[in-house]
């Protein structure tokens, strides 16, 4: 079934490749889904200068991830700070930055890394405290980081689904904890944002069944479907988890949290090392033929950091009063599915996601 999808849109895109212009005003909803098309509302030529500005960036040192932290390193940012898994990549990725044309580093502790499995409710909890010492503001968070289509089954110290939990429950906890930090960034001229990756994968899951995430074993078959299915769930909770907090925010006393700006973004379908993930299902030759594919249909890598900069840092974000929507590349406005509009399941992902955290950490893990 996954299989003949693809070849489905392979040929779709194959055939409005040839037959219209790459970046299009106007079109139906169906074809802005598939982020095949750039709608460019922005350009990374739009930035500010961002000095002063302190940014949280998970994943920040590989991929689309990297290309975000460049751009704000490009821009002045005062200083950013990677959480991520891999020291190593950030090594590297450090070394491409001291040598990128543009980017001059004001000190050392510029960039900065923190280490964290996302997916482990206590590491991040860890890094939080970690992230404190280093700064007592921030301006720009974005949760990035995330593990794509998976073919293996697993889960995290805390028995959840091992995508799941990497992508939304540990990004959950993570933002909640530093909403303090988000709060001192705020400033009668400056207001903070929280910028969430997410994809146009959502619409494979149309049911979000919470008890699945306990499953000891995948509930979906075949084995691609599965992994697809699961990354879109995980995509579908980024959505409902920004919608919400943004909720959240806006019914909070304290005027500082009316004035953090929380949305999500698909950035469009970029090559990167997660895609050698197709490998595990279709071998190596037909996992490259997917990729050379997505080099061809889809967008570059700063096309895809385009929209996260645009809700980072642009005002028209503020002015326009734009609070738990959906954007697509780059920067244009976008309808995601109807469950991911869904306002109840949205707390109820909230609430859940907030027990397991609890259950982890204390009742009183959100106020430590």
């Amino acid at each position: 079934m996954g299989l003949k999808y693809l070849d489905l849109v392979a040929q779709k895109a194959l055939k409005w490749k040839s037959s219209r212009p790459r970046d299009l005003a106007h079109s139906n909803s169906q074809a802005k889904m598939t982020g095949i098309f750039t709608y460019r509302h922005f350009s990374l030529g739009h930035i500010s200068t961002l000095n002063g500005r302190v940014a949280v960036v998970t994943g920040g040192q590989a991929g689309i991830g990297k290309e975000i932290t460049t751009q704000l390193l490009l821009h002045d940012i005062e200083k950013v700070i990677i959480i991520a898994r891999s020291e190593d990549k950030y090594i590297t990725a450090c070394e491409e930055w001291g040598h990128r044309k543009g980017i001059l580093l004001k000190n050392d502790t510029q960039v900065e890394f923190v280490k964290c499995d996302l997916g482990d409710i206590q590491d991040v909890k860890a890094a939080v405290e970690k992230i404190k010492q280093i700064t007592d503001r921030i301006h720009i968070l974005v949760c990035n980081a995330a593990i794509s289509v998976q073919n293996e089954y697993k889960r995290s110290p805390q028995n959840i689904e091992r995508v799941f939990a990497t992508n939304c429950v540990g990004h959950q906890v993570l933002t909640t904890s530093l909403l303090p930090l988000l709060r001192n960034g705020v400033t009668p001229s400056n207001d903070a944002r929280i910028v969430v990756t997410s994809s146009s994968f959502h619409f494979w899951c149309q049911r979000l069944d919470l008890d699945l995430l306990f499953s000891s074993s995948r509930v979906k078959w075949p084995a691609l479907y599965d992994g697809i299915w699961r990354y879109g769930r995980s995509k579908l909770g980024n959505i409902l988890f920004a919608k919400e907090l943004s909720r959240r925010l806006l019914d909070d006393e304290d005027p500082a949290s009316k004035q953090i700006y929380v949305n999500s973004f698909f950035p469009g379908n970029i090559v990167t090392d997660q895609w050698f993930g197709w490998d595990s299902y279709f071998g190596r030759f037909l996992g490259w033929l997917i990729r050379a594919a997505g080099s061809w249909l889809g967008q570059n890598l700063e096309d895809g950091a385009a929209t996260a900069l645009y809700l980072a840092t642009s005002q028209e974000v503020r002015e326009q009063n734009h609070r738990g929507q959906y954007f697509i590349p780059t920067g244009t406005l976008c309808e995601p599915s109807a469950i991911s509009r869904d306002m109840k399941l949205a707390r109820e992902l909230w609430d859940w996601i907030d027990a397991q955290a609890t259950e982890a950490l204390g009742w009183d893990w959100q106020y430590q």
